[in-house]
């Protein structure tokens, strides 16, 4: 199964799906397929038709027989994607067609599938659906019998172009995970909305300023992921450029978990970035940009934390201490043993005469 965990997430990753919404894993063996392309962006004329290939390979050991699905793609504002199976009298059914349905699929060899979409007069916007491969004969559960299921998707994104379209997005919220940090990384949260009726991908960077230096910058939505009409979707990243840093804790490669069930985390000490201590405020600028089907748009935001090395100041003010109490000490006794001389040179000297 781990390779075709691999290509579900490749997949899912586009546009942000969580994996549990297309496959199940299961504890014997299952089906293992690989699919191209990720995902596929159509544009036509209402009115028109257009299509696309698709690829599905069988990325296991014995001989499976596959079926194509179609799925109706939707998002809500908190950034989930929902799968649901199409209505008798949906009419994006009526809208679709495929070269074959049903298929044998021998292992280690692609398969195609042609698409084919005629998109009536009245079609106009953004439409969007997966197309979902899987084992043609699901085998039914049995009592004391483990089944194993599983699906791969290739999302599509259909634009009609026709009057009125808008791409259109905002920033929503754009955020630190703290306030304060003694060492990085900072982890940052940024939550955009698609504010019009066509799809968009926004993509930019995170400037980390210190004061008005721009010292670091950090990519965003890189792959360009695509946001759906009237949904949100939110975008992670992190600053780690610092010294020292906390990484994931590994043990012999595997991760390890603390009590709550969180990844562990342990204090990495790269003294070749030495130079790289943070200490002091910093802010963080957003600029992002999106494709309004004219022109690149830009937005904006900011965000402002410390980066407060607590026990790197403190065992420095320790050692800073310990050097001023030697000094301290070495010039009182200086200052003893020149009085003691001063005073014998004082005794020593010889009375004169009146």
């Amino acid at each position: 199964m781990g390779a075709f965990k691999t290509v579900v997430m490749a997949a899912l990753l586009v546009i942000g799906l969580p994996a549990a919404a297309l496959a199940q894993a299961a504890p014997t063996e299952g089906v293992s397929l690989q699919i191209s392309p990720l995902p596929i962006e159509l544009t036509a004329q209402p009115g028109a038709s257009t299509a696309t290939d698709l690829r599905v390979r069988n990325a296991g050991s014995q001989d499976e027989q596959l079926q194509v699905r179609l799925l109706k793609v939707s998002a809500d504002d908190n950034g989930n994607v929902h799968l649901t199976q199409p209505g008798a009298n949906d009419e994006l059914v009526q809208w679709v067609n495929f070269s074959k349905t049903v298929f044998d699929a021998p292992p280690g060899q692609w398969q195609d599938i042609t698409m084919t979409i005629n998109l009536p007069k009245t079609a106009a916007f953004g439409y969007y659906f997966a197309v979902e491969y899987l084992r043609a004969n699901t085998e039914q559960a049995q009592p004391g019998k483990a089944v194993a299921r599983g699906a791969v998707a290739t999302f599509i994104l259909l634009n009609a172009q026709a009057p009125g379209a808008s791409r259109q997005a905002k920033i929503v919220s754009f955020s630190a995970d703290r306030k304060s940090y003694e060492f990085l990384p900072a982890n940052f949260t940024i939550k955009i909305r698609s504010t019009g009726n066509v799809h968009v991908a926004p993509h930019g960077n995170i400037f980390i300023l210190h004061g008005k230096k721009q010292i670091s910058s950090i990519p965003v939505n890189a792959v360009e992921g695509n946001i759906l009409p009237g949904s949100s979707r939110f975008f992670q990243a992190s600053w780690n450029d610092g010294f020292p840093v906390y990484i994931a804790k590994n043990n012999n490669g595997a991760p390890v978990f603390d009590k709550n069930g969180n990844q562990a985390k342990t204090l990495k000490w790269d003294f070749s970035k030495a130079n790289h201590l943070r200490f002091g405020h910093y802010t963080a600028h957003l600029v992002m940009v999106y494709d309004n089907g004219t022109r690149d748009v830009p937005m904006d935001a900011f965000v402002s934390f410390w980066v407060i090395p607590w026990r790197i100041i403190g065992a420095a003010l320790l050692i800073l201490i310990f050097i001023g109490i030697g000094l301290w000490s070495s010039f009182r006794k200086t200052g003893r043993f020149l009085k003691r001389q001063t005073g014998r040179v004082k005794k020593s000297s010889p009375k004169r005469d009146a």
